[in-house]
């Protein structure tokens, strides 16, 4: 199984720093500090989303890919894709298409749309915000297959959005049959949706997996039971890797493993300690096939 880094939460807090009146150079110095520790533990990938292209240019991430010899494991695109306003859905559609000839620039073939929250969704029944995910991004998924891009949704740990548990996503995949899945570890959990039966529906349209652990805590998503669940450390949590990486493996799954990182502090280490145990983990009953 290869690895590939989700840098997202250290991307974000490199954006609150400059919020906060770091200087534009220091933030710069640390994202390439970021990718050189990438690149150090020897993990051959990382994801890329639009706010680092939006905040250090496409061609300054591409530029330290290529020094660092990272390839761009994904892309992450964050929007209102639920959006019910037909003219800012055309700006959203717009946007995406770019971000795809961008994910094509950055040689990677998969364009994940991440659900932005919505304030206004609770305004809006499931079916109208179905509607409004389809209408949004058929046209950017068919823009996709064109250019040769691989647009996917994750479940999302969103409940109020209707792209969360088995039922959401089959949904999703039966109108737009030009879209993918990428297969998230933990947020069906929020629906009480089991991660590995969900993973066996949806084999044949999995195009990217994010490993991402989920546990109980005071803050975070809330669940339909009302409970706080959030991303964790790997292996501190409740999803059983080990077979996932089996059903994986069985499956022929040849792609990126994303290790969905979401420390905020002391990452070399704790990055090291996920690349370790989730190894071990994926690995298991390898030596029985």
């Amino acid at each position: 199984m290869k690895f590939s880094l989700m840098t997202t939460t250290m991307v974000v807090d490199l954006l609150i720093e400059l919020k906060k009146g770091s200087a534009k150079e220091k933030i710069d110095a640390e994202y390439a500090a970021m990718l050189q520790m990438a690149a150090r533990l020897g993990i051959p990938a990382v994801e890329v989303t639009s706010i680092e292209a939006e905040l250090f240019g496409l061609e300054t991430v591409q530029e330290l890919l290529k020094k660092n010899h990272l390839e761009a494991g994904g892309f992450v695109h964050m929007d209102q894709y639920a959006c019910t306003d037909a003219e800012r859905g055309k700006e959203i559609i717009a946007l995406a298409k770019k971000r795809i000839e961008d994910a094509a620039a950055l040689g990677t073939d998969n364009l994940m749309l991440a659900l932005m929250a919505q304030e206004d969704a609770a305004e809006y029944s499931r079916e109208e915000l179905t509607a409004a995910l389809i209408r949004t991004i058929r046209p950017i998924a068919e823009y996709g297959k064109q250019v040769g891009v691989m647009v996917s949704v994750e479940d999302t740990p969103d409940i109020r959005l209707p792209v969360c548990d088995t039922n959401d996503i089959k949904t999703l995949l039966d109108a737009i049959p030009e879209l993918y899945l990428t297969y998230d570890s933990g947020n069906m959990l929020l629906k009480n949706d089991n991660p590995i039966p969900f993973l066996k529906t949806f084999r044949d349209r999995v195009c990217h997996v994010h490993l991402k652990d989920m546990a109980y805590a005071d803050d975070g998503d809330i669940d339909v039971n009302g409970r706080f669940l959030t991303g964790c450390m790997h292996g501190e949590g409740m999803v059983d890797f080990a077979e996932i990486g089996t059903f994986l493996r069985d499956a022929g799954y040849n792609g990126y493993a994303v290790i969905e990182y979401v420390g905020h502090d002391n990452h070399e280490a704790r990055i090291r300690d996920a690349m370790i145990y989730l190894d071990k983990m994926m690995r298991q009953g390898e030596s029985m096939l």
